[in-house]
């Protein structure tokens, strides 16, 4: 992702090597997989209508 020394998420200037290849810090890296983990689930979801071809 790569970062301008700051989170893209709160600002916060970044001091870890690590935080700054990715652009966030380590709680709201976190919180953007957790996010992104999230919005994956709900993507792959089908109803049983779906499922059962109707």
């Amino acid at each position: 992702m790569g970062s301008n020394g700051a989170c893209a998420t709160c600002g916060r200037k970044l001091i870890d090597k690590k935080s700054m290849e990715r652009g966030f810090g380590p709680v709201c890296y976190e919180k953007y997989l957790k996010a992104k983990q999230q919005e994956d689930f709900e993507r792959n979801q089908i109803t049983v209508y779906e499922a059962l071809g109707e």
